[in-house]
């Protein structure tokens, strides 16, 4: 799994640890969601510097660059390299297939095609 993979899996996870699940695969969810948790906000931190870096703003300062400018286009392409670097985190111990029919025992639960395409990456895999 790639950084792009957990970067973009974010607003999913965040949903995904709402839904209603037994207890046992709520706390393999949780377990997993913690280390997930830290893996996103070493990449988030990375974003921070580098936007800060390249626009030559101190850390801890509000900080914007303008789409269309030689500062954004290098922003896009160093940040894309970051996201292409192989994760450290292991996927979530469970297989997808597992997950869903865990959350389908509750009617209340509900993830979007969506979710489950950013999903997929993160969780053991029928191949595994």
């Amino acid at each position: 799994m790639k950084l792009a993979n957990v970067f973009a899996a974010r607003p999913a996870i965040a949903r995904l640890v709402t839904l209603n699940m037994a207890p046992k695969v709520a706390y393999k969810v949780l377990r997993w969601s913690g280390k997930f948790d830290t893996e996103y906000a070493i990449t988030e931190g990375q974003r921070t510097k580098l936007l800060h870096d390249i626009s030559g703003v101190e850390v801890g300062t509000n900080v914007a660059i303008e789409p269309g400018t030689p500062e954004f286009d290098r922003f896009v392409k160093e940040f894309n390299d970051i996201l292409s670097v192989d994760s450290a985190l292991a996927v979530c111990p469970m297989r997808m297939d597992a997950l869903i029919a865990a959350l389908d025992v509750s009617d209340g639960n509900t993830l979007s095609v969506q979710d489950i395409a950013m999903l997929e990456p993160l969780f053991e895999s029928d191949a595994e």
